[in-house]
């Protein structure tokens, strides 16, 4: 019972979001310009902004949406203390004895991602760089979002330089792709929110990506063991028949052809004497009749 008193007493000593006193970015710009002005330009402060708000006020501006788009979210309500996700939402609210003693650092982990980006926090457990603990702020930059060393196969090239120069990835280069076109692909369709159809983090290169690219090669290639079926069933109906092949068929069939074609000149040969028999012998008639009247 002792516990539970004592639990529930912390729990009412603890301040709540809505308790908590948050100061906003702005008060954090002062000390920390550099990083200020890179989280200026982020996708975290304008995860409140922009198609997101509208999208979310015309889908009944559900409160649930805002504990990952805004800072001191009030559970269970649209109460926030600021839009977007700013200096607070990581480092927490600002604690009174800071600046000064009062440190506000915060873990350097994945951890700290896995609240707002649960399906990349998944994809990365199951990928190779989760495994080796290669971390989001690896690739990453902490305040700004945006990727280090360029970005792009510059990232990738700083730990698999080996790989940029392998023949099947330098083909694809030729083409204009990158690493990440095929590695990381990004699922989302024009004119979404800026934020949604995350590049995916497992790494993999499944047959669905090469899809995007090759769908002909791929849907040909899946359907071969089919068409040799059929062509394989064929034959054997072409020996039932007592051809050997198709070719032997065709000759087959060009040789019939041949046969009616001349059949049918035959015919026309035949009637055409005919007739020209059958007028000569009606001019000799008349010219007889003619002679024997005349004498």
């Amino acid at each position: 019972m002792k516990s539970l008193a004592f639990a529930a007493l912390l729990t009412l000593a603890w301040p709540t979001p809505a308790q908590a006193a948050f100061s906003g970015p702005d008060a954090c710009a002062p000390c920390h310009a550099e990083e200020h002005a890179e989280w200026k330009g982020s996708v975290h402060s304008r995860a409140f902004k922009g198609k997101f708000k509208a999208a979310w006020e015309a889908d009944g501006a559900k409160a649930r949406c805002l504990e990952c788009h805004t800072t001191g979210h009030v559970p269970g309500s649209a109460k926030h203390a600021f839009p977007g996700v700013t200096c607070e939402s990581c480092h927490g609210a600002m604690s009174s004895g800071h600046p000064g003693d009062a440190k506000m650092p915060i873990p350097v982990s994945p951890a700290m991602c896995q609240g707002c980006h649960k399906q990349t926090y998944k994809e990365w457990k199951l990928s190779k760089h989760g495994a080796k603990n290669i971390r989001c702020f690896d690739c990453h930059k902490v305040h700004g979002q945006g990727l280090r060393a360029g970005g792009k196969e510059g990232l990738c090239g700083a730990c698999h330089p080996g790989r940029l120069k392998d023949f099947a990835h330098a083909t694809h280069h030729v083409e204009g792709l990158t690493c990440m076109t095929c590695h990381m692909p990004v699922s989302a369709r024009a004119g979404t929110i800026e934020g949604t159809g995350a590049a995916g983090h497992t790494l993999s290169v499944g047959t669905e990506v090469c899809v995007r690219c090759h769908e002909g090669t791929v849907h040909q290639s899946s359907k071969l063991p089919v068409l040799r079926g059929e062509v394989s069933d064929y034959r054997k109906q072409l020996t039932i028949a007592g051809v050997r092949d198709v070719f032997e068929l065709k000759e087959q069939a060009d040789d019939l052809k041949w046969r009616l074609d001349r059949s049918r000149q035959s015919l026309w040969l035949v009637a055409t004497l005919g007739l020209v028999a059958g007028l000569a012998l009606g001019w000799l008639s008349s010219w007889y009749l003619w002679r024997r009247r005349s004498a």
